[in-house]
């Protein structure tokens, strides 16, 4: 499928789609190319989105170039100059970009930053609220204070 006009489709499936503006509500292909446009979910193994906006995309490799996404996951996730709430992957790249959770093996990061960043290997500068050990001790901490709570209400509420 190729573009120039504003689509406004709900589901499309082929082999090969290229969106220049316009919106698709759920895309399924082998390849994924949104220039300036936006979906609700991708499903795809090579995805390319440039100023383009999803809700959720998945796929072996996914590139994005100054766009956004809610979730984005995938084997490879590139990232440039774009957000996203959440990326998960076996290999993460992002540069000037900024990611609320990043989940992954190996992360290469350049002038970018995260809320909670869970990653085995991280190369690169990076800015992070809370490392893979912040994390986990914030965790633990909260599990224990709603311990906390939860037990001090059960010991008022069998005092009445």
């Amino acid at each position: 499928m190729r573009s120039s006009q504003v689509v406004n489709s709900e589901d499309v499936s082929a082999d090969v789609i290229n969106l220049e503006g316009g919106t698709i509500g759920h895309i399924e292909a082998d390849h994924v190319q949104l220039d300036q446009g936006g979906s609700r979910s991708i499903i795809a193994s090579e995805v390319e989105m440039n100023r383009s906006t999803v809700f959720s995309v998945t796929g072996d490799t996914v590139h994005m170039v100054q766009s956004g996404a809610i979730a984005a996951q995938g084997e490879q996730v590139e990232m440039e100059g774009g957000n996203a709430l959440s990326m998960i992957g076996t290999s993460i790249e992002m540069k000037s970009s900024r990611a609320g959770v990043v989940l992954a093996n190996e992360v290469n990061f350049e002038n970018s930053s995260t809320l909670i960043l869970l990653a085995r290997d991280v190369k690169g500068n990076v800015h992070t609220t809370l490392d893979t050990r912040q994390a986990a001790l914030a965790g633990l901490v909260a599990g224990v204070a709603v311990g906390m709570v939860l037990f001090v209400g059960n010991l008022l509420s069998r005092r009445r």
